[in-house]
């Protein structure tokens, strides 16, 4: 038996600590945790033991929990990750306000303050937020380095949906929830994620601090260009930060959970499991498909409405269409089907189960999109509305010398998305983002990285030793990127999705 917070540890006055059976290693086949060093046991909740038997318990719940919604295994993880058929757990890493996936690892720090020692990986939410990131990435391994930022928005969003998603898996929590919150739209312990380790950066570094208070998926936050927004902002401010701003899009989803268990009739903890197993598995289908263009949270919403037309007949058409007007996103999905105008060769065609693009379309594609000839082209089907469709998508890469002399010399890529379909036997130009206009978008995104410390500039990362230091005075949101040479060439390349706070 292992002791078991099932949500956060700051909200065990709702959900208390649980003594449960560890679950099992995962079987041969589907996407596992490793964790190697410490016997189960029923440890104290401060202790380094306890940690690591609570993070694997989250993790694997979490996992659970979208097979339960999909109705299928998960049965590895990126391809691009060093082990696809394992993710290493690092219950304390090391001293610092953060958590993190890499592509290797699932890992957990620790800080203290004034006696109190927070671990990010006591929290079912933190883990389950970072088991959401890996999860994501083996669905669309190509979001990890497209340099966008409502594509690391989304990829944090789907972090914050899926600890969601991990809470309302449990019926106790779903008893509990409805025991608060009967219609779901008042402020509540399964909309906040990670309200621990909120509260310490809040400790180290006060109450106005972006990430001193918890993500919360019911608000009112409202898109806008992300050039618009504040750089830099408190913690109940829409700032250009993509763990800001992926309170738009889980925003959204709430809403849509909301709207829909509202819709059914049944407000049981019965009928709030059916709402949340559809509003999610409409979630996932549509970042499935959704091309990862510079506005990627519409492209989103968009796909979202297509699958429920397959799936559902367009049932919940108007409650999602709703919930992403609210959060200022129109969607308008239909444009997605709309050919807007033809292109070179013919339709693209379906062969052997992938999809086959003439040269002579990806050619007509890089004029019109100024992408040089020597970078490659991919191509991938997705499918909207029923539609059998490419997405092909144009690689470049965009100078950074004038964010600043620190990126002097460094170069980040740019991919230019295309959606095409047929139209009368040719090719047909179905939504792409204006000329520039992905060059432009990275940009903005590497500002934003630079702006708040997320950008390792020497490309090494020095583990911490010693007793945690005094706070820095400019904190970074967690490192994510690293300037590493490849060859004569520096380039920007994405090393993790952090979701605490560096500079301690």
């Amino acid at each position: 038996m292992i002791n078991f917070i099932p949500n956060d540890p700051l909200t065990v006055d709702i959900l208390p600590m649980r003594k449960v059976t560890p679950r099992a290693d995962r079987p041969a086949g589907r996407a596992g945790i490793t964790l190697t060093g410490v016997a189960p046991g029923r440890y104290p909740q401060t202790t380094p033991q306890f940690v690591a038997w609570q993070a694997r318990q989250a993790a694997i719940l979490a996992i659970e929990a979208w097979e339960a919604v999909l109705g299928t295994p998960l049965t590895s993880w990126s391809t691009e990750a060093s082990d696809p058929a394992s993710l290493l757990l690092k219950y304390d890493a090391g001293q610092d306000l953060n958590a993190y996936y890499d592509r290797e690892t699932l890992s957990f720090f620790h800080a203290t303050k004034a006696g109190i020692t927070t671990y990010s990986g006591a929290s079912t939410d933190v883990v389950a937020h970072e088991a959401g990131h890996a999860i994501l990435d083996a669905l669309r391994p190509d979001l990890w380095g497209i340099n966008l930022l409502e594509v690391g928005g989304f990829h944090e969003a789907f972090g914050d949906v899926t600890a969601i998603v991990t809470a309302l898996h449990d019926r106790k929590t779903r008893d509990a929830l409805l025991a608060v919150s009967p219609k779901l739209d008042t402020p509540n312990f399964v909309e906040a994620t990670a309200e621990e380790l909120s509260d310490a950066i809040r400790r180290f570094y006060g109450p106005n601090f972006s990430a001193s208070q918890p993500r919360r998926a019911l608000n009112t936050f409202t898109w806008q260009l992300p050039e618009t927004m504040p750089k830099n902002g408190g913690p109940n401010v829409m700032i250009a930060e993509v763990h800001s701003i992926a309170r738009i899009m889980s925003g959204c989803f709430y809403d849509v959970l909301r709207a829909i268990f509202l819709q059914s009739g049944t407000l049981t903890q019965t009928g709030l499991w059916n709402a949340t197993k559809k509003t999610a598995a409409l979630f996932y289908e549509a970042v499935r498909n959704a091309p990862a263009v510079p506005r990627f949270f519409r492209a989103v919403g968009r796909s979202m409405v297509l699958a429920d037309q397959q799936r559902y007949g367009g049932a919940h058409r108007d409650l999602i269409t709703q919930a992403f007007a609210s959060h200022g996103l129109a969607l308008g999905a239909e444009a997605l089907l709309a050919a807007e105008m033809a292109l070179a060769g013919a339709s693209p065609k379906v062969r052997r189960g992938a999809m086959s693009v003439e040269d002579a379309t990806i050619q007509d594609l890089r004029g019109r999109f100024a992408a040089g000839s020597r970078k490659p082209a991919t191509v991938n089907m997705i499918e909207l509305g029923g539609e059998s469709m490419a997405s092909v998508t144009l690689q470049g890469e965009v100078a950074l010398d004038a964010i600043g002399p620190a990126l002097k010399g460094v170069v980040a890529a740019v991919d230019t998305v295309a959606v095409v379909g047929g139209s009368g036997g040719s090719a047909a130009l179905m939504a792409a983002p204006r000329s520039g206009a992905a060059a432009s978008a990275v940009l903005e995104f590497v500002g934003s990285l630079m702006g708040h410390n997320q950008i390792d500039l020497d490309g090494t990362q020095k583990p911490k030793k010693g007793a945690v230091a005094a706070p820095d005075s400019r904190p970074g949101l967690g490192t994510t990127h690293a300037v590493r040479k490849r060859g004569a060439k520096k380039e920007l390349q994405r090393i993790r999705f952090a979701c605490g706070l560096t500079g301690l």
